[in-house]
């Protein structure tokens, strides 16, 4: 008796600690995910614009999502490239519409992770599929090196 109720604590404890499947939700950001070549990516935002762009008050309506983490960023193509992939990858890839990216970024007082006030790159989704008018110029050096495009699937 002695003897099966230890091979049946260890074989629980072995089976607790075995590795699961990536298939469960975790916490973190929203896993990137390639984009389809059925899929149509519109950007909104002038390439290489001499001016910082920022989604205009309006837009915060549909923000499904969004995260801020330290400037400068090293490879900003690559970095904006993963936010519009994150955006796919996000719930069931049909929920995030519109994805945002720059640098410069005021951090809102209600994000978790960074003192408000600070202005760091941003990473931002929005459940409708915004447009062009939806972000505006900004000539005071915020918004910068900025990407937006929607996802159309």
């Amino acid at each position: 008796m002695l003897a099966s109720t230890i091979v049946l604590a260890t074989l629980s404890a072995f089976g607790a600690a075995m590795p699961t499947s990536n298939n469960i939700a975790r916490a973190g950001g929203p896993v990137a995910k390639p984009i389809p070549s059925s899929c149509t990516v519109t950007p909104l935002i002038p390439t290489n614009p001499t001016q910082g762009y920022l989604p205009a008050a309006e837009a915060y309506i549909t923000l499904l999502y969004s995260a801020y983490y330290p400037s400068p960023s090293s490879n900003k193509t690559e970095l904006a490239q993963e936010c519009l992939e994150q955006c796919y990858g996000y719930g069931d890839s049909t929920e995030c519409k519109t994805a945002y990216w720059a640098e410069s970024v005021e951090v809102p007082s209600s994000y978790y992770n960074s003192p408000p006030g600070t202005y760091e790159t941003a990473c931002l989704f929005f459940k409708e599929r915004l447009d062009d008018t939806d972000f505006t110029p900004d000539a005071e050096g915020h918004g910068t090196s900025p990407y937006a495009a929607t996802i159309t699937c």
